[in-house]
């Protein structure tokens, strides 16, 4: 019998969980979490209201995964300053393969990790990788299935840049 992660893991890399699924959707507010990070400190959703927040799903044995983080990281340097927040989300079993990784791409934005996959189940990401880009009011402005590619980009950096000129509520 195929263990829960797994079978999560199984079918977010062929995206068998299709476009029907029942998870986070854009319009609706973001399922808070919250999920530690390599040096123990646990980050909560809830606590970064007000900042733009780009929540990305991945892992290890994802290969368009491994071509977003990168970009993913440039993203962060580029917008941090401005009070934009990108978090990663492992969902490995095994954390020492994303903690390798990570440091193999230098990858300075906060990673979290959900070996059970508990948040990965909440959210549902019809791909690996998936992208939620969520607004200063905790709300779910984009969802990016996969990646490719400098189309991906463009898409995540324009909503991100249209929530910060937009006026606070």
């Amino acid at each position: 019998m195929i263990g829960r992660s797994l079978a999560l893991a199984l079918a977010l890399s062929v995206g068998v969980l299709g476009a029907a699924h029942a998870g986070q959707q854009a319009g609706k507010p973001a399922a808070d979490f919250s999920l530690s990070d390599a040096s123990q400190k646990t980050i909560k959703l809830g606590e970064l209201r007000g900042k733009v927040v780009l929540i990305d799903f991945w892992a290890s044995w994802c290969e368009p995964c491994l071509r977003e983080l990168p970009e993913l990281e440039k993203l962060h340097k580029q917008l941090a300053s401005r009070g934009v927040v990108v978090i990663g989300i492992n969902i490995d079993r095994e954390r020492k393969n994303a903690d390798e990784l990570a440091a193999r791409l230098k990858l300075s934005f906060p990673l979290l990790y959900d070996p059970k996959g508990q948040v990965a189940e909440l959210y549902d990401p019809p791909k690996m990788p998936t992208s939620y880009v969520v607004d200063q009011q905790g709300v779910v402005r984009l969802v990016n299935e996969g990646f490719a590619g400098a189309a991906d980009m463009t898409k995540l950096k324009a909503a991100i840049e249209q929530l910060l000129a937009a006026p606070p509520k």
